[in-house]
């Protein structure tokens, strides 16, 4: 296991207002782009190539990605957080531009040109945080945060595949690939949050991950502003610009998978405290 520079890392949103115990419930969402692909190699010649989930299999490049959050705050100094993301997108591709071979889950995999498939590929997120307060006033509070986020990518292809024998000498009709990647991505973090007035609250959210763990790399590189306006003591409407970006690659010769998770823009969430 080999660890790359850790710097300013935090959980989204770990914490309600700066100084409140209890719990707290946070539903979003936003419009994620993602670019993703997997290694392969041509049939004539072993040559590797990359096949792209979103231009050779007609995935949707951006689409709406929901997610929630619940935290404790068990006192003034620490607060514990879960929280989740989710981007699942389905499409069929009709006669496949190009042929290739592909290794997922140790089977040998092959697609002709002019095949049609259905692809499928699931991306989960999820986070753990605890969060100790450093700095706590009157209407401020600066937070550290150690955690982990796990990424949970499915890939699913139906259709027109055959399944290569060892050798390459036998083939059959397969109808259905599948790949799966599990990534831990350690985290450490600040959250800056301030209370300017009794129904607001500003928060700066920054946070950076680069870390390799056996056959996968990772990559994270976050930044927050957000306002939250509450419209009753435990019922607060947020509004946040964001700059998202975590990246996975898992590292093989012909079946590594590569997904680029990006969001760049407005979010939109609710919270209620209780």
């Amino acid at each position: 296991m080999r660890y790359l520079p850790l710097l300013l890392l935090l959980a989204p949103s770990a914490f309600a207002r700066p100084f409140d115990s209890g719990f707290s419930l946070r539903l979003g969402g936003f419009w994620a782009d993602v670019d993703s692909s997997f290694g392969a190699r041509t049939v004539n010649g072993n040559s590797p190539i990359r096949v792209d989930f979103e231009s050779d299999l007609a995935l949707d490049e951006s689409k709406f990605s929901p997610f929630v959050e619940l935290t404790y705050r068990f006192d003034e100094k620490n607060v514990l957080a879960l929280n989740y993301l989710t981007l699942h997108r389905t499409a069929q591709s009709r006669s496949l531009q190009k042929s290739f071979e592909f290794e997922w889950e140790g089977n040998r995999y092959q697609v002709e040109t002019g095949a049609n498939l259905r692809s499928e590929l699931d991306v989960d997120i999820y986070q753990l945080v605890y969060g100790r307060t450093l700095i706590q006033g009157d209407n401020y509070a600066l937070l550290s945060t150690l955690g982990v986020h796990i990424m949970d990518v499915h890939a699913v292809l139906d259709g027109d595949i055959i399944l290569v024998g060892e050798g390459g000498n036998e083939m059959e009709v397969a109808d259905r690939a599948l790949g799966e990647i599990t990534a831990p991505l350690p985290d450490i973090g600040l959250i800056l949050g301030w209370q300017p007035a009794k129904n607001w609250l500003l928060s700066f959210h920054t946070q950076y991950l680069k870390v390799s763990i056996d056959d996968v790399d990772g990559r994270l590189l976050d930044w927050r502003l957000q306002a939250s306006w509450y419209l009753t003591p435990n019922l607060a409407l947020g509004l946040a610009w964001q700059n998202y970006e975590l990246s996975v690659e898992e590292k093989r010769r012909f079946s590594d998978v590569d997904i680029q998770f990006d969001y760049e823009g407005p979010s939109l969430m609710l919270n209620y405290e209780f």
